[in-house]
């Protein structure tokens, strides 16, 4: 595995988390890219359907912390709270929910190298 960008992995919390076991993680690692429903998150904020893309932002947020995805966990927490119960987000927490899933993506695809 290649180096890990602490902007956006925690090797060392995610390995702690996995008993020490680097090909578990790893595996769980190359289901990251498909885990995210992104696809179904822009179709829901385009239609302001704030409920549904609370939902996934919420499983985008569950496998971010079970994979030490710093970054993106912590803004998955920031978009969940203002989409929590229908809310509408703010539209830069939006961007930089797309922002930091895509820079995750990258991340992650450098570390697996």
């Amino acid at each position: 595995m290649g180096n890990a960008d602490s902007k956006y992995i925690d090797v060392a919390s995610a390995l702690a988390r996995v008993g020490g076991n680097e090909g578990l993680y790893r595996k769980l690692l190359e289901k990251f890219e498909t885990s995210v429903d992104i696809a179904g998150f822009d179709q829901a904020i385009s239609e302001k359907n704030y409920t549904r893309a609370g939902e996934i932002v919420h499983a985008a947020k569950g496998i971010a912390g079970n994979l030490s995805l710093t970054g993106f966990f912590q803004e998955s927490s920031v978009l969940m709270e203002q989409l929590r119960g229908g809310g509408t987000p703010q539209q830069e927490n939006v961007d930089l929910f797309r922002k930091l899933y895509e820079e995750t993506k990258v991340a992650v695809r450098a570390y697996l190298a």
